[in-house]
C-alpha cells in the first residue's frame, strides 16, 4: 500500500512537472485564431506546423540556433578537457597545497556570476572580443561544479588499478587517458550535460556580450522574438519549443548516466 501511494504521488508530481511542456507543444501546433478564444480548447481538429515555418522565415532563428549549438558544444568540450585534467591532479596526484587548491576551486561555486559581470565586460571590451562567439565561450570554461563532481568520482577509482599500470610502465598521461577517463564515463557525461545546459540556457552574459542580431544566442533571440511577436502566442510557443528541444533531447538520451554519475560522486571523500 505504501509503495502504491509513493508511485501515485511521484506520478502526479511528474504529470504536474510535464504539464507546462505539453501545453507549450500543443499551443505551438495551433493557429492563432484557435489560441485566442474565450474557452479552453486543449486540442484542435487539425494541428499545424505553420508556426514553426514562420519562426524560421520571419526571424534569424537559424542563426541563433547555430550560435547556441556552437557556443554550447565548444564550451562543453573545453570544460570536459580542463575539468577532467584538474580533477585528476586533485584526486590522484599528491602535491603540497592540494587541499587548499581544491577549496579555492570550490569557492568559485559561491560567487554569483552577476557579481563579476561588469568586470568581465570591461575585460572583454578591452580585448576587443565583444560581439564575438569567443566572448560567450571563455567565461563558461570556469565550472567548479564539474571539478567537484569529477574529483569525487576519480577518488573512488581503486588505487590498485593505477599501481598496476605504473608497474607495467605506464605514465600519468597513459593512466589518465586509458584508465581514469574510461572508468569515469558516467561522471564525464554528467558534467557534459550540466555544462551544455548551463551554456545553452545562459541569458545574461550573451545579452551583454552581443549587440548584433546575428550574434545572438537562442535565449537572447527568443527574448527579442517575444518582444516583437508577443501577441502571437502560438508563434512564440513554437520558438520556445525549438529553443528547448536540444537540451530535452540530451537529457532523455543521457539520463541514466546523469543519475549514476551523481550517485557515485560520493563513493570516497
Amino acid at each position: 500500500m505504501k509503495n502504491m501511494l509513493k508511485k501515485t504521488t511521484l506520478g502526479l508530481l511528474g504529470l504536474l512537472w510535464i504539464a507546462p511542456l505539453l501545453w507549450l507543444v500543443i499551443t505551438s501546433l495551433k493557429l492563432e485564431k484557435d489560441v485566442v478564444v474565450d474557452r479552453l480548447v486543449l486540442f484542435t481538429a487539425a494541428p499545424t506546423v505553420v508556426n514553426y515555418v514562420k519562426a524560421f522565415v520571419h526571424t534569424k532563428l537559424a542563426y541563433w540556433l547555430f550560435n547556441s549549438v556552437f557556443v554550447s558544444t565548444v564550451s562543453t568540450v573545453l570544460v570536459l578537457a580542463l575539468d577532467s585534467a584538474i580533477a585528476f591532479a586533485l584526486s590522484r596526484i599528491q602535491f603540497r597545497g592540494r587541499r587548499a587548491l581544491f577549496i579555492f576551486v570550490l569557492a568559485g561555486m559561491m560567487i554569483p556570476f552577476e557579481a563579476i559581470v561588469i568586470q568581465l565586460y570591461l575585460l572583454f571590451n578591452a580585448l576587443g572580443l565583444i560581439n564575438t562567439l569567443s566572448a560567450m565561450i571563455i567565461p563558461r570554461l570556469a565550472m567548479p561544479t564539474g571539478v567537484f563532481i569529477l574529483t569525487q568520482f576519480f577518488k573512488g577509482i581503486p588505487v590498485a588499478l593505477e599501481e598496476a599500470a605504473y608497474i607495467d610502465g605506464a605514465g600519468r598521461w597513459t593512466i589518465f587517458r586509458k584508465i581514469i577517463l574510461p572508468l569515469g564515463q558516467s561522471a564525464l557525461v554528467t558534467v557534459m550535460i550540466l555544462s551544455f545546459i548551463n551554456s545553452w540556457n545562459d541569458f545574461l552574459w550573451p545579452l551583454i556580450a552581443a549587440s548584433e542580431t546575428m550574434k545572438y544566442t537562442v535565449t537572447v533571440g527568443i527574448a527579442n522574438f517575444q518582444g516583437t511577436h508577443g501577441t502571437e502566442y502560438s508563434l512564440v510557443m513554437a520558438g520556445a519549443v525549438i529553443a528547448s528541444a536540444p537540451q530535452i533531447l540530451m537529457f532523455l538520451l543521457f539520463r541514466n548516466h546523469i543519475v549514476k554519475g551523481i550517485a557515485l560522486t560520493g563513493i570516497k571523500g
